[in-house]
């Protein structure tokens, strides 16, 4: 088991020096990696939590140049409402800039009025976001870009730098049946936010039976100072938390990875850097060290 951080990017409570605090803890304590969200531009009415954020790709830049050894990565880039090639091609430097460490998560999106402001295509945007990951894979790893999509069309193109390893792995995130289908035609693993034990027994199980090299990860709200009740998140799905003592987490990750789970991406969120660094130490003390 592999255990990520999910980055506070979002807010306007972390500083961006606090934001490299949080990620020397982060590398110091052992986990494998940090994660930033995106959002680009929300309606006033979805102020919180999304409504002040720092660009992912940036952010993560920003910390890659600090850290030696974490993976940064972005859970998620709504690729929908982003021109592919340029995210290939940010993606791509940033994967040179921090030697191979870059893993990148993309969602569809669902925040309608936000792909209204980006003039992006909402009704459309899995067959966008399915066009757009296998052109970015193309981009990656072909020699001369020859590509004929519905939307993207690519001829006797060079991109370059190439990634550090000839590809960059992607994460799908969602959490229901057309993202798991997702996962088996186009991804390199599967991200879903808050899915209960069953159903991503299920999804993983799934995964496993057409594509058996697909990470099986998950970014998960985790308290390590009081038990929490399932919740509904801002996009209306409903939601559930790991939560409580050590050993209440530590059954609740077993549960997990009994189930597939092969990467946690841990989300503690506090308005004060100081607890959010407290917590991480101890759940790394607690918790990763245990799958150590």
């Amino acid at each position: 088991m592999k255990f990520g951080y999910i980055l506070p990017n979002y807010g306007d409570k972390i500083t961006p020096q606090e934001l490299l605090e949080i990620s020397d803890v982060c590398e110091e304590a052992g986990f494998d990696s940090v994660w930033a969200t995106d959002h680009i531009i929300m309606p006033s009415e979805l102020r919180e939590p999304y409504g002040q954020l720092l660009e992912p790709l940036t952010t993560l830049a920003y910390i890659a140049s600090r850290c030696e050894r974490l993976k940064v990565g972005t859970s998620c880039i709504v690729l929908p409402q982003r021109n592919p090639m340029l995210v290939a091609k940010q993606a791509a430097a940033l994967d040179v800039l921090s030697k191979g460490r870059v893993i990148l998560g993309f969602g569809a999106g669902w925040a309608e009025k936000e792909f209204g402001f980006l003039n992006a295509d909402f009704a459309r945007r899995g067959r966008i976001m399915d066009e757009s990951i296998r052109l970015m894979k193309s981009l990656w790893k072909d020699d001369v870009v020859e590509f004929e999509g519905e939307f993207f069309h690519v001829k006797d193109a060079l991109f370059l730098p190439k990634p550090v390893n000839g590809d960059i792995p992607v994460w799908i995130g969602g959490n229901g049946r057309t993202s798991i289908s997702r996962v088996i035609q186009f991804g390199d693993g599967w991200h879903p936010v808050g899915l209960d034990v069953e159903g991503f027994a299920a999804g993983a199980s799934k995964i496993r039976e057409e594509k058996k090299d697909a990470a099986l990860t998950i970014r998960m709200t985790t308290d390590v100072r009081k038990r929490r009740e399932a919740y509904v998140g801002v996009n209306k799905e409903k939601r559930v938390a790991v939560s409580g003592t050590a050993t209440e987490i530590r059954k609740d990750v077993d549960a997990y990875a009994g189930a597939g789970l092969e990467y946690y991406c841990a989300s503690i969120n506090h308005p004060a850097a100081s607890d959010i660094i407290a917590d991480l130490r101890k759940f790394a003390s607690e918790i990763i060290s245990s799958y150590a």
